[in-house]
């Protein structure tokens, strides 16, 4: 009995996050941040009353949502991270995982050709908004993780930084407003570049981060820099792409200059943590070569690039694996 309610919670596991999804969506959770009738978010959203009604149930439902007297709240710890202007506003990122939906559907075609189905630019497509779209939701994602790693890394030992594959440049933005004597420039293709501009405008950083456009898997890195950040980079990529550009990382900082590689990646058997296998099935999909590589194969390309000090561990951010390793004198 027990396997068979597992397999129908297995069964079942799409329901609440079809709802979720659904409510992020059509701009719910903005519309209760107070007590509301259904009929209100109805017409305010022109959705269907008898549509919105059960949504809102089923949010309730799954602990999201609180009813009382026939109104409609979304708790305020919830507002957070699920209305536009909460201050973790996770609302971008939702999006973009909704959007990953249709692609687990052609799952049985990867396992059959062990090909990827669908170019994660087409994900992302070709339109400036769609890009925006995508970079909005890595920096919500982003923040927390760039503060989880600043208390565990000593960041502001570092003066000048480049972070490969950037993307809006949450790391260098958030780790150079946490250390004044911090330089940083966000290495990412144009399109990106361009968003990130916007981010540094916006955090007030134009003289102390700016920005290199180029394809880092091609272009030289540049010298002199003592702290690199490889964030949600080498998960993108197969084996030989992922040692390139550790080889690159060493050849551009100065000695006693810092790596840091911050992604999924898994046991040696492939099978642990539960977020990080699967994702390969997602990056499988999506990519040519890319992989969550295990902890065993990432410390091997460190030490083999020429690193010392090498060193893995987790942190409660997404994603948890972290690498950090230090160009020691010949």
């Amino acid at each position: 009995m027990e396997i068979e309610k597992e397999i129908q919670k297995l069964l079942h596991a799409y329901q609440p996050v079809c709802v979720f999804m659904t409510a992020n969506k059509l701009r719910v959770f903005d519309e209760l941040k107070s007590p509301t009738v259904a009929e209100d978010v109805a017409q305010k959203l022109s959705l269907s009353l008898k549509g919105t009604e059960r949504l809102l149930n089923g949010l309730t439902a799954l602990g999201i949502v609180v009813k009382e007297n026939g109104k409609f709240h979304l708790p305020a710890e919830w507002q957070r991270y699920l209305t536009k202007d909460g201050d973790h506003s996770m609302q971008q990122w939702i999006r973009l995982s909704a959007d990953l939906l249709p692609v687990w559907l052609e799952l049985p075609q990867f396992i059959q050709s062990g090909t990827m189905v669908k170019s994660i630019m087409d994900i992302l497509g070709n339109e400036p908004e769609g890009m925006r779209a995508f970079i909005d939701a890595m920096h919500d994602k982003g923040r927390k993780a760039a503060w989880m790693l600043a208390r565990e890394l000593p960041i502001g030992d570092a003066r000048k930084m480049l972070d490969v594959g950037g993307g809006p440049g949450t790391y260098a933005l958030e780790w150079a407003k946490l250390h004044n004597s911090l330089k940083a420039t966000v290495f990412d293709i144009p399109p990106v570049v361009a968003v990130a501009k916007d981010y540094i405008k916006r955090y007030r950083l134009e003289d102390r981060v700016d920005t290199k456009a180029g394809d880092f898997n091609k272009d030289d890195f540049g010298k002199g820099y003592d702290l690199i950040l490889l964030a949600n980079v080498i998960h993108m990529y197969d084996r030989a792409v992922g040692e390139n550009l550790i080889h690159k990382a060493f050849n551009s900082l100065e000695t006693g200059g810092r790596i840091v590689i911050h992604g999924l990646c898994t046991n040696e058997e492939q099978t642990a943590p539960q977020e990080d296998a699967l994702f390969s099935l997602t990056i499988g999909m999506l990519t040519e070569g890319g992989k969550a590589h295990p902890v065993q194969e990432q410390l091997q390309w460190l030490e083999e690039a020429g690193f010392s000090e090498i060193r893995h561990f987790r942190v409660d951010a997404i994603p948890t694996g972290v690498f950090t390793a230090v160009k020691a004198e010949n």
